[in-house]
């Protein structure tokens, strides 16, 4: 080959700005001569090496002046889509994520503001035995939405998912909205407490101090949310680490010092005779005193409203809850028992802050005091705007749609957060501590007792499928769909017979989907005789196993399973459930029967709009049960 063609050739391979193509620049290395004289003459242009380089700029990004052709393929993308916050979702586990959620919500501003109120008011026995109530309303909740957690399919959306998988779209939407709506309240109610305790502080003694201080804190919450839930949990660690030293140096305090002038004279027989019985004042009775106290545990369904963030949320939520819950349990106690023998009645029904007097550092207690307050919001602020979000995604309620972004890996539901923050500032505007503790007390017991229906619905469904299903075992081999003998029939004839059965089958598969579930197990038995059948139309199979493919991801979708055997499956029981669900209905009257018919109102309009709105929800995987006509035959039957 002629040199000067060849160094022609590759001088205008120099010449040539490939990067106007959107194609790499030639390797530095081609264009420097050999060493060896005899190599230059022989030398052939090298083969571009199209797209093979890539230069990346700082945080991993391709520079942008090469391979813009490729760029979206390469990951480039501007600076405004970057996540400077999260790259990928975060998933938590038992303690970093569920205990510590549930910890925080319900070890809060009540305890630290009113649980010398409720000893003062009705003593230390019925202060016991409030606390007792208040545990064991919500622990009959927690271990009903751990028995559906543990025997069907858990998804993102915490209470909402549990009841409108069991119960129904339509349901299960009335009640997320009258969920959202209550731990909107409850965040306005701590984010008050939080104000108060500040202004007091600070010397000033108005309300619109106090709506202040509290307006600001749910903003700053807010943006922390925004921020992702990676900081959410973090911050969260250092929440409770406060919250547990404010608990001890409480309970120190009380044995190193008193303060006589302040009405702590110190652990006295005198003041636990006196503040052992009741002493209602001001049209206030035990069920008044129980619903200013019961919001202290609203929060602990923190656990099951993060579920879309756990690694594993049938281990991780009972586990997590159940531990939060028996922390929780010994910090009230210490609190009402405490008080209730150190202190003065007079003090402990008209001083709030009696708290901060007994403990040994002040300043301490009063840090416990604020982190609850902004912890409880905060995690408020977490899980419900993602219960609204689960609500908006499913389109149950069309006019919220929008409400169903979300924003980065996480879906950060920034909408839904955005309304739920403007119910909690109108509230803040509004309420006071002891005006808004029974508005929060009503849509949680409404909430829990769903919850506990939902799991006497489900176990009660399962054993209606589980008799179902033995009657199919029972009729398996006298079934001509599963007779595998010879006939007499050939050709033509056979073959439609066989068509007939097998769609006379098929119907009755759609109509009675468990058949599908039982032939899994029974193909077993037939396996070598229908090897040997081949079906005229090949195509046929394809479409089989589509149709196989739809019913098992519905057999998933639907199915119930046994319950496991676990250290609290033996706790998770239905007629429990059922006499708590009935108790809760109960003590909502008890505590104020007007709020407590304007929320099954709510339940019922919601409910009543969605059914209009959106006539095509779907059904819950309990709906073949049937409350009333259960009760009426097991009546029949108690009568003979």
């Amino acid at each position: 080959m002629d040199p000067s063609f060849s160094n022609h050739n590759d001088r205008s391979y120099r010449d040539i700005d490939w990067a106007k193509f959107g194609l790499g620049n030639r390797e530095a290395s081609s264009q420097q001569p050999e060493a060896n004289g005899s190599n230059k003459t022989n030398r052939m242009p090298r083969a571009m090496d199209f797209g093979s380089e890539y230069h990346y700029g700082p945080g991993g990004h391709q520079a942008s002046e090469v391979n813009e052709l490729f760029a979206e393929e390469q990951g480039d993308k501007p600076w405004w889509k970057s996540q400077f916050f999260i790259s990928e979702p975060v998933l938590f586990g038992t303690w970093d994520g569920v205990f510590t959620s549930c910890l925080i919500n319900i070890f809060g501003v009540i305890v630290f503001l009113r649980s010398g109120w409720v000893v003062g008011q009705a003593g230390v026995l019925n202060a016991v035995l409030i606390v007792f109530a208040t545990v064991s309303v919500a622990l009959v909740s927690v271990l009903s939405a751990v028995g559906i957690c543990e025997r069907c399919r858990m998804e993102s959306g915490g209470v909402y998912f549990l009841v409108s998988h069991v119960l129904g779209s339509k349901f299960g939407g009335a009640l997320g909205l009258l969920y959202v709506f209550g731990q909107a309240v409850g965040c306005a109610l701590y984010v008050l407490g939080f104000g108060e305790s500040l202004a007091q502080l600070v010397g000033l003694n108005s309300p619109w101090a106090e709506r202040g201080f509290a307006s600001a804190a749910v903003l700053l919450l807010g943006m922390i949310n925004v921020a992702g839930v990676k900081w959410v949990v973090k911050l969260q660690f250092i929440l409770l680490l406060i919250l547990l030293l404010a608990g001890v140096d409480f309970a120190v305090g009380s044995f190193i010092h008193t303060d006589k002038d302040s009405g702590f004279p110190g652990w006295m027989s005198e003041n636990i005779v006196n503040n052992t019985f009741p002493d209602f004042q001001e049209d206030n009775n035990w069920f008044t005193v129980f619903g200013v106290f019961f919001p202290t545990i609203t929060g602990v369904m923190a656990g099951i409203n993060m579920s879309g963030d756990l690694r594993n949320p049938s281990r991780d939520i009972p586990n997590g809850t159940l531990a939060a819950i028996g922390t929780g349990t010994f910090l009230y106690l210490v609190f009402v028992l405490v008080l209730g023998s150190t202190c003065e009645r007079a003090t402990l029904l008209t001083d709030f802050m009696i708290a901060a007097k007994v403990s040994a550092v002040r300043f301490l207690l009063l840090a416990g005091l604020y982190v609850s307050s902004m912890s409880s919001c905060l995690a408020a602020m977490y899980g419900t705007p993602r219960v609204l979000q689960s609500i908006a995604n499913e389109n149950v309620i069309p006019v919220i749609q929008i409400l169903g972004r979300g924003r980065g890996p996480n879906k950060v539901p920034v909408f839904a957060m955005a309304v739920v923050a403007t119910v909690t500032l109108t509230f803040i505007l509004v309420g006071h501590i002891n005006t808004l503790a029974p508005v929060v007390t009503m849509p949680f017991l409404l909430t829990y007792a769903a919850i506990d229906y939902s799991y006497f619905a489900l176990a009660q469904t399962f054993d209606i499928q589980l008799r179902r299903e033995e009657r199919f075992r029972a009729q398996d081999f006298q079934s001509p769909t599963f007779d595998t003998s010879p006939h007499g029939g050939y050709g033509a004839v056979e073959c439609r017979h066989s068509d007939a059965v097998d769609k006379f089958g098929s119907d009755l598969d759609k109509l009675f989907p468990e058949r599908t579930h039982h032939k899994k197990h029974s193909g077993t038995h037939s396996s070598g005789t229908s090897s040997l059948v081949s079906s005229p139309d090949e195509h046929s199979s394809i479409r089989s196993g589509e149709e196989d493919g739809m019913k098992s991801q519905q057999s998933r979708d639907t199915h119930i399973h046994s319950k496991p055997n676990n250290w609290y499956s033996g706790l998770c029981n239905r007629w429990f459930s059922l006499i708590g669900a009935l108790v809760k209905l109960l003590i909502m009257f008890l505590v104020h029967w007007v709020y407590a018919l304007a929320n099954i109102a709510m339940i019922f309009v919601v409910w009543f709009y969605v059914g209009h709105a959106n006539p095509a929800v779907k059904p819950g995987i309990a709906s073949e049960f049937r409350f009333f006509t259960w009760l009426k035959n097991a009546l029949l039957r108690l009568m003979g």
